[in-house]
């Protein structure tokens, strides 16, 4: 039976045993001297005391991983709905972007868009975006100008404003 490594060193065999160096549960780090000492290079699910027959995907070992959750945008066009931190970097201009409605994944999580590099404005249309005002479009103008939303079910919720004009 053999392990699927993932890109960030964790692997899930066949068991859904977790195993590599360390494995962090609830804030208390096991080794793998303590794993191996368990009797073997792996823990089972009876073993973590999680149920049979569990999965995991590489996207959810991933959602806390900032780096995993981090995109640039560069030119016009539509911002990731999955991703949670969106960075806007008008280098070679200013641009339009877009964001589509959350999906019900996306219910409750957060994302953030923020101007890290500016040589133009960078404009989003509110059209799936709820809340702070009745504004229509959000403009960022300058670095470190933020917008911070929420999943809703059919919509995004704005929840914080730093700088951004919505007009």
């Amino acid at each position: 039976m053999g392990v699927t490594k993932f890109p960030n060193g964790v692997g899930v065999d066949n068991d859904n045993c977790i195993s590599g160096t360390s494995l962090i549960l609830d804030g208390n780090t096991i080794t793998a001297a303590e794993i191996a000492a368990l009797g073997g290079t792996g823990l089972d699910s009876t073993e973590l005391g999680i149920l049979d027959g569990a999965t995991v995907t590489t996207a959810e070992l991933n959602t806390l991983d900032a780096s995993a959750n981090t995109e640039t945008v560069t030119v016009a066009g539509a911002a990731s709905v999955t991703i949670t931190n969106t960075l806007l970097d008008s280098t070679a201009a200013g641009f339009a972007l877009t964001l589509a409605a959350p999906g019900a994944d996306m219910l409750g999580r957060v994302k953030v868009i923020e101007m890290t590099v500016d040589n133009g404005d960078v404009t989003l249309s509110l059209a799936n975006v709820l809340g702070g005002t009745a504004a229509t479009t959000c403009t960022w103008s300058d670095v470190d100008q933020a917008l911070v939303l929420v999943g809703g079910t059919n919509a995004w919720h704005v929840i914080a404003e730093s700088g951004v004009a919505l007009t």
